[in-house]
């Protein structure tokens, strides 16, 4: 059973999980999945050079268990943070916006516990699709929910906005330079995108792969910034029902 709309955070069958407890698990769950994984996959000696990719870490050994499960969970713990918060805010916010990146939160959540199962060395086609939507819907979400406050925290909202502006450029760097890399060595080896060996690419990947861990540190960041805005909000939402 799932309860969304308690006053002191959500319900998961008998288990009660408070906001400030959903903010926090939404960042440091992946983050963790994430440099344990890739910490894993550099000391196992499976490491094709450096840098690599986010995604090579999910290479087949424990490495593998810990992103996927970690990918899978952190999927959860955002769709419910996005749902909650729109419960939270909708009642003194820009409604349409929040009900936007509502949807965009939900999609990138749902495609990023596709992209838990679907790793580059056996889906390559599937896995570059869903980590697009989940990075572009990602940082759409953040931008969205953001000016979707009409009253943002202070500190948050700091936050929020200079994580935002990391994110844009570490996109805009990643994107860039990984595509150049396959435009110019698809042509020299005519072949399609999905069939160029990564290193061919590792000259581009040098820059694209630290733009992508900043991305995904920045909009961790992101995440992060709301629970400000969820605790105020939580202690609004909660008075209000007593009153109510």
């Amino acid at each position: 059973m799932l309860d969304l709309k308690r006053q002191d955070g959500i319900r998961l069958s008998s288990v009660v999980l408070s906001d400030a407890r959903l903010v926090r698990l939404s960042w440091l769950v992946p983050l963790c999945s994430v440099l344990i994984a890739v910490t894993l996959h550099f000391v196992l000696g499976n490491a094709r050079d450096l840098p690599f990719f986010i995604s090579e870490a999910d290479y087949p050994g424990p490495e593998r268990f810990v992103f996927t499960t970690g990918l899978l969970i952190s999927a959860v713990l955002h769709c419910l943070l996005t749902l909650r918060m729109y419960i939270l805010f909708k009642s003194h916010s820009r409604r349409r916006i929040l009900f936007a990146a509502t949807i965009l939160g939900v999609i990138s959540s749902t495609h990023l516990a596709v992209l838990a199962f679907a790793n580059m060395y056996d889906y390559i086609v599937i896995h570059v699709y869903t980590s697009i939507v989940v990075f572009h819907g990602g940082f759409a979400w953040a931008i969205l929910a953001h000016y979707s406050l009409e009253k943002p925290h202070p500190k948050g909202r700091q936050i929020r906005l200079a994580s935002i502006a990391i994110a844009f450029v570490s996109l805009m760097v990643m994107t860039v330079s990984i595509n150049r890399g396959i435009t110019q060595v698809r042509s020299e080896l005519g072949l399609e995108s999905n069939l160029i060996p990564l290193n061919q690419l590792q000259p581009w990947i040098v820059v694209a792969a630290p733009a992508e861990f900043i991305l995904f540190f920045s909009l961790l960041g992101c995440l992060a910034s709301f629970s400000w805005d969820v605790r105020d909000n939580s202690s609004q939402f909660e008075k209000t029902a007593i009153e109510g």
